[in-house]
């Protein structure tokens, strides 16, 4: 990644993975990226030069911590979403278990997503580093339908599989709050279990509707 240099020792290794638990740290109660590296160096407890040896700015460490735990997310969400309809007794049960991984990944991580999804208005290289998990899980999500359809002999389109993801994911998004700030609260006109059941239900009619 631009901007970045590998650190060589473990020592340099342990002192980078403080800032790098310090800045998630911040992340998770600022909800924002408005905090200074003078922050994340006094959280870390590692002096403001080390970090610069490894990043040239906040905005290259807040685009590597992006990177890395966006990765994690693209594996994750390949592994539990992918397998989550794999065996179900019927199509309607693999469509649920299939929102219910990808809705439950997304509420585990809201504290992650909600603030890059805000720091991705004004810096393109998270916007962009954004899109390329988004349409990584949007296809796992896709695929998933489309293998469960044909295990139970249903026809599917890819055409309504993608329809299908994008009213899920809108709806799940709007209902997390993400990409608002941490003083906004996720929805709470419905309890998580009824919103799972909702979306469970409004994928499986979308797919299914003749």
């Amino acid at each position: 990644m631009r901007g970045v240099s590998e650190p060589k020792q473990q020592r340099s290794r342990d002192s980078f993975a403080k800032v790098r638990a310090a800045v998630l740290e911040l992340l998770h109660e600022r909800g924002t990226g408005q905090f200074s590296l003078a922050e994340v160096s006094a959280r870390a407890e590692v002096s403001i030069g080390s970090i610069y040896g490894r990043v040239s700015s906040k905005a290259g460490l807040l685009r590597l911590i992006q990177s890395e735990e966006f990765d994690r997310l693209d594996v994750e969400t390949a592994e539990r979403v992918g397998a989550a309809g794999v065996g179900a007794a019927s199509f309607a049960a693999a469509t649920s278990a299939i929102v219910t991984a990808y809705a439950g990944i997304l509420r585990e991580n809201r504290d992650l997503l909600s603030p890059f999804f805000l720091l991705g208005v004004e810096d393109a290289e998270i916007l962009e580093r954004g899109r390329v998990s988004g349409d990584a899980g949007q296809g796992v999500f896709i695929d998933a339908l489309l293998g469960a359809a044909e295990e139970h002999g249903v026809e599917l389109s890819p055409e309504r599989a993608h329809w299908a993801f994008e009213i899920f994911y809108s709806l799940c998004v709007r209902y997390l709050g993400l990409g608002v700030t941490a003083t906004a609260s996720p929805h709470d006109t419905y309890a998580w279990s009824d919103l799972l059941d909702r979306l469970a239900r409004t994928v499986y009619l979308t797919v299914s509707a003749d």
